[in-house]
């Protein structure tokens, strides 16, 4: 059972912005998920196969999917509240419990499968990536895919982030986030993460744990995972606007304006975000009006059944 104090930031997010709507669609690319989880029980959640075998109920890379997708799509009322309970979640495991890692090919691969099945948000979870001395020509072009789809890819980053995405950080359509203890190690450094990306506190986030338990867990994954729930909720609120939702457009409005900069200024290219006040600020600048009092509180799950 968990222990300590929750995550301030994942509880300013839980239900203030609306919960999302089953239109948007987030994938999750960690380990498997125990879908038998309570919290996930009404959750609109589709597995898909990426080829990762070797799966364990209470494995690692279980733990690790199971606790990220909870962050995003645990529902009400349940053991884990997710951000975005009611967007759509597609799975797909890169991550097996037989330790070989991934590897970009298969990355591309994942890729390339959420993005058919119509995923606009995507959410790579940092893990054990392969290495390798050349860019990979398929993962090139399931980048480029996700450009032409407008889709936007949120990475996890630090020691074991994806470097061959993080590179990618300064253009579309990648979204990197680090924690801010993360950059509180790098802080003397004039510019501590070195990229376009997003620092949030990524301490003490709640999320599934296997055998029905629950956790909490610091660490890059739990905050990419907020991150990506939270883009879903800016996507859902397009939405209910009779707009179009655009992956990328809220991508550069993040990087633009989300919080503020670091201790050196406008010389770090990283945006700390780390409280509700933050998020509404950028929602204001968007035109969202998340903060005009439409979306009861909780929010009203029969208003957005139909």
């Amino acid at each position: 059972m968990a222990r300590g104090e929750t995550s301030a930031f994942q509880r300013d997010l839980l239900f203030a912005f609306g919960g999302g709507d089953p239109r948007i669609t987030i994938a999750v690319l960690d380990g498997a998920v125990d879908r038998t989880h309570e919290c996930f029980r009404g959750a609109r959640l589709t597995p898909l196969d990426n080829g990762s075998s070797f799966h364990c109920p209470d494995g690692d890379t279980t733990a690790s999917g199971s606790h990220a997708a909870s962050v995003i799509f645990g529902q009400p009322c349940s053991s884990v509240e997710g951000v975005a309970p009611l967007c759509r979640g597609l799975i797909v495991p890169i991550f097996a419990e037989d330790g070989r890692g991934c590897s970009l090919r298969k990355l591309a691969r994942a890729i390339f499968l959420a993005v058919e099945q119509g995923a606009h948000v995507i959410d790579v979870s940092g893990g054990q990536f392969a290495r390798s001395e050349r860019p990979d020509p398929v993962l090139a072009e399931a980048i480029e895919m996700c450009v032409r789809r407008n889709v936007a890819i949120v990475a996890a980053g630090g020691n074991e982030g994806c470097d061959e995405l993080l590179d990618l950080a300064e253009i579309a359509p990648v979204l990197a986030v680090f924690t801010l203890e993360y950059y509180r190690r790098r802080l003397r450094s004039v510019d501590p993460i070195g990229m376009k990306a997003l620092v949030i506190p990524g301490s003490n986030i709640v999320g599934a744990a296997p055998e029905g338990d629950v956790t909490r867990r610091s660490c890059a994954n739990g905050a990419a995972a907020l991150v990506a729930g939270l883009v879903g909720l800016l996507l859902s609120r397009q939405l209910r606007r009779g707009a179009a939702p655009d992956p990328l457009a809220v991508r550069d409005f993040l990087l633009k304006f989300a919080g503020r900069h670091g201790p050196s200024g406008p010389r770090q290219s990283c945006r700390l975000l780390a409280e509700r006040e933050q998020v509404q600020a950028v929602v204001d600048r968007m035109g969202l009006g998340i903060g005009d009092g439409s979306i009861p509180f909780p929010f009203n799950l029969s208003a957005l059944s139909g």
